[in-house]
């Protein structure tokens, strides 16, 4: 019954959990871009400054931790290494999906004009290290 009204009063309210300074799995600080909504987003960075920017999204059920080896080494070859937490994972904020900041955030009414639907030349991988280029990519 505790579990059951806990779950509840975590489905409606809004909670960022606080992540520690330097993260324990890649010894790297743990930051927060402070996103719309006052909602925050977790990330970790490495590589040199000018290095050409990679992205690393994580899959279901871990954050950007699980990302350690490979943020690493993709630092160590002059990359500039991101590994975020996607909004609602790991250290980043936990709106309900109900909740005002949720349907603010969403993406459903952002698109007004037809030229932004279609991100161009998209290059896609994998954790398995295969990789796609996709012409296009229409996001509606």
């Amino acid at each position: 019954f505790i579990a059951i009204v806990a779950f509840m009063a975590l489905a409606v309210t809004s909670y960022t959990p606080i992540p520690p300074p330097v993260s324990p799995a890649t010894s790297l600080p743990n930051q927060i871009y402070d996103w719309k909504e006052k909602q925050q987003i977790r990330y970790q960075v490495d590589g040199p400054e000018d290095g050409e920017p990679v992205l690393l999204v994580h899959g279901l059920f871990v954050n950007a931790d699980h990302w350690r080896r490979t943020i690493k080494a993709a630092a160590q070859e002059g990359y500039r290494t991101y590994a975020i937490d996607l909004w609602g994972c790991g250290y980043s904020s936990k709106p309900p999906y109900n909740s005002k900041e949720a349907q603010a955030v969403n993406g459903e009414n952002r698109f007004t004009a037809p030229e932004q639907n279609v991100l161009k030349n998209i290059e896609l991988g994998t954790a398995s290290g295969e990789n796609t280029r996709m012409a296009d990519v229409d996001l509606r």
